[in-house]
């Protein structure tokens, strides 16, 4: 018997997945990293990590390949991590609907896929942890960059749901969702442009979340070391406590998550007389 779990995680060259990497690697477990390119992870492989090629949004069958190689490395995985993703910026209207499937594809297909692709060993042995990567996103809609909350609306629907279905084969499931850390997310080669500009919107609130995403990149509160950090702590039960179905990372996924139920519910109890008299039995 090995004391060592064994780690899958997607999205490794930078930002989490990097982090995530390192810190499990630093607690004497293995990673297996990958990246579309695994030339980009020299220094991951240096510091005892396994890499492995991987583009979350090949077709399923190809991934069932690469997961066979990733698990015959160790003859298990305990965990996997679906970090891979980018954020498409522009106004609803301007994207066009290559742009949007391709942050689709990325952001919600490839996880469902790499998933499907791990699945049945973590379910051969009736254990296991994934984690999908959301985003505070996922908790309201802002200009500009509705097409990728959307895509992260999508994968927190996703984990709730697969943390019901994975349940009785005792295979824990979490969605991670950051504020904002300061990492390459939001530079260029980590974000796309909208091709189509269409000049009404110039001076609208979506050219200024445009400006916004330009100023906050590398100004963002959150240290991806630091949440790293806390991230391994929870999935791997350091922290005495069950792991959660969503996790929130930083104090401003904290503020905004929070903000968001409170005004949600003030809103159900201002309509709750008229959106509850529609049952067949209402007075």
């Amino acid at each position: 018997m090995t004391n060592f779990k064994v780690w899958f995680i997607t999205g490794t060259s930078s930002g989490f997945g990097k982090a995530l990497t390192l810190e499990v690697l630093s607690r004497g477990d293995k990673v297996i990293a990958s990246a579309r390119n695994a030339s980009k992870l020299e220094d991951l492989k240096k510091a005892g990590a396994d890499t492995l090629s991987l583009d979350v949004t090949l077709p399923l069958e190809k991934l069932q390949t690469l997961a066979e190689e990733a698990h015959s490395c160790y003859g298990r995985i305990d965990y996997l991590i679906n970090n891979a993703g980018y954020c498409q910026v522009g106004g609803l209207e301007e994207l066009t609907p290559e742009e949007t499937q391709a942050q689709f594809a990325t952001n919600v297909f490839g996880p469902l896929n790499v998933m499907r692709s791990i699945l049945p060993y973590m379910r051969a042995k009736r254990s296991g942890v994934i984690a999908n990567f959301s985003s505070i996103g996922a908790w309201r809609g802002t200009p500009a960059v509705g097409i990728y909350e959307a895509s992260k609306w999508a994968v927190s629907g996703i984990t709730e749901t697969l943390y019901l279905e994975l349940a009785e084969f005792n295979i824990k499931v979490c969605s991670i969702e950051p504020g904002y850390f300061r990492s390459n997310f939001l530079s260029s080669g980590h974000k796309g442009l909208h091709v189509k500009h269409i000049s009404d919107y110039d001076g609208t609130a979506v050219r200024r979340t445009e400006e916004r995403v330009e100023r906050t990149n590398q100004n963002q509160p959150g240290d991806p070391v630091k949440g790293a950090k806390v991230i391994v702590d929870v999935l791997t039960g350091t922290t005495g406590k069950e792991i959660p179905l969503r996790l929130a990372l930083g104090a401003d996924a904290y503020r905004i998550i929070r903000g968001k139920c409170e005004e949600t519910v003030k809103g159900l109890d201002e309509w709750k007389e008229i959106t509850s008299s529609t049952d067949i039995d209402a007075k």
